[in-house]
């Protein structure tokens, strides 16, 4: 998968294993200051400075490992006012302007001493990467500089999100250390994976290509699949995990004020949602192309952590069928059959499970509803490419029908409308249910989905195989 990064760029990614030692060190030291130390301003300073140094790290690290020091130190000082000295500089600000709202003064230093320092990057990786553009240089780099703010955003996590799912492991105080110390080297494996995933997109910007298809039509190589699985669904992931409960359901608590910071937060982390879960899902179909197999159900277990090791392993070892494409074809409806067989009778044991096992008192029968709805919508996505673009929507305005009435319920006039639901939390939420939903029916869609093969068109869809050959 190294092919796809220029010189620069693999250089910093050589030995991306230190950065992440270096961030989970920072992070589980902040922690242990901030926990375990007293509450004092030079406790706090120590805080705010290494979270400065790892965050500002995340960006000099490119500069240092292609020996462009000058530029890493400058871009780690450029970040030093909006980490570590804002708070004296909005009050120093306040103190001598004349200015009755002291709030504009804190937003005014707290953009300022952000977006230099993001420019700052943008522009010296922008000089630094001599592509060849397919754009002009002024759209190219305002498009890599969008990417550049994603990446300051995408990079940070939630970790109280991360603590919720693995605190049952244990409550005693060695134990939430250790738990809390887990956590953090999760989040900066995930940051280093996002930062190759920036160099990534940032390549194929400079080609000019599509970002939508975030992988060439090509052959699948070990190699390229083993980097591409690991990279794209530990960010996937990761990311599902920092959306939290607006991940899966519908929330209605956050009728409240929004902070800009938080919706560049939710925007930025629905794109790398987007990116990977796509590049995951084209992964697995163009994988199985190469090897001239047809796995189907066994590339849905992908979607399930720990579980998604049988899918990793079986397309990383197998071997590439012998068997010429008329053989592949004739084989390929009995078994495309088989695996959707299976995949309804699993859906529909699912389903009864959830139902029984639910206590009898408080069982619904409506919940059986879910046994066609997903029948017929994985029988929709085996067959047209379309559905994609229909049946995870369906699903979710079925599934969350009552929550969506009621956010599109105007019985309290327009003025309610706009200032509890648009000004709240609650179109994110809308949309990263939307987003996660998406992405799950994609890949399902990528796992049984064979191109030209529905067409029954014979000459395409041995022409379509062979770019994988």
């Amino acid at each position: 998968m190294t092919d796809i990064f220029s010189a620069t760029q693999k250089r910093a990614l050589n030995s991306i294993w230190i950065l992440i030692a270096i961030i989970a060190f920072l992070y589980s030291s902040n922690y242990f200051v901030s926990y375990y130390g007293p509450e004092t301003t030079i406790y706090k300073r120590l805080c705010s400075i290494q979270n400065w140094l790892l965050y500002s790290l995340v960006f000099a690290w490119y500069f240092y490992k292609n020996r462009l020091f000058k530029k890493g130190i400058v871009q780690q000082l450029l970040f030093l006012p909006s980490m570590v000295l804002l708070d004296e500089l909005t009050l120093t600000a306040d103190y001598y302007l004349d200015i009755e709202n002291s709030s504009h003064i804190l937003i005014f230093f707290q953009f300022i001493t952000y977006i230099i320092p993001v420019v700052f990057f943008s522009v010296s990786y922008f000089k630094t990467e001599k592509h060849i553009l397919q754009f002009s240089k002024i759209k190219t780099f305002l498009l890599q500089l969008a990417l550049t703010i994603i990446l300051s955003f995408a990079i940070e996590s939630n970790v109280d999100n991360f603590y919720n799912y693995i605190a049952f492991i244990g409550d005693t105080p060695y134990m939430q250390d250790i738990i809390v110390c887990s956590i953090f080297l999760l989040v900066s494996i995930k940051t280093a994976l996002v930062l190759a995933g920036f160099y990534y997109i940032t390549n194929r910007i400079y080609s000019r290509k599509k970002l939508i298809n975030p992988i060439d039509r090509q052959p699948i190589s070990n190699t390229f699949f083993k980097m591409g699985f690991i990279i794209s669904y530990t960010v996937l992931l990761m990311c599902i995990i920092d959306l939290g409960q607006y991940a899966l359901s519908i929330s209605f608590f956050a009728f409240e004020e929004i902070e800009p910071n938080n919706v560049i937060f939710f925007l930025s982390s629905f794109f790398v949602l987007f990116i990977s879960g796509r590049f995951l899902g084209n992964l697995i179909q163009y994988r199985n192309y190469s090897l001239k197999k047809y796995f189907g159900i066994i590339n849905t277990l992908t979607l399930a952590p720990i579980f998604n090791l049988i899918p990793f392993l079986i397309l990383l070892l197998s071997e590439k069928s012998q068997n010429n494409i008329g053989t592949y074809i004739t084989k390929l409806k009995l078994k495309r059959n088989i695996h959707l067989t299976i995949y309804c009778a699993l859906a529909v044991l699912f389903v009864c499970y959830e139902y029984f096992s639910t206590e009898a008192e408080i069982r619904n029968l409506t919940i059986l509803y879910k046994i066609p709805m997903l029948i017929v919508a994985v029988l929709l996505l085996t067959r047209f490419r379309i559905t994609t673009k229909l049946v995870p929507f369906a699903i979710v305005t079925i599934t969350f029908y009552n929550e969506i009435k009621e956010v599109f319920d105007f019985t309290k006039g327009y003025l309610f409308f706009i200032q509890e639901k648009i000004f709240s939390f609650l179109w994110l939420a809308v949309i990263s249910v939307c987003m996660v939903y998406y992405i799950i029916y994609y890949v399902i869609h990528k796992s049984f989905y064979t191109e030209y093969f529905q067409d029954q068109n014979e000459t395409d869809f041995e022409e379509n195989i062979k770019q994988f050959q």
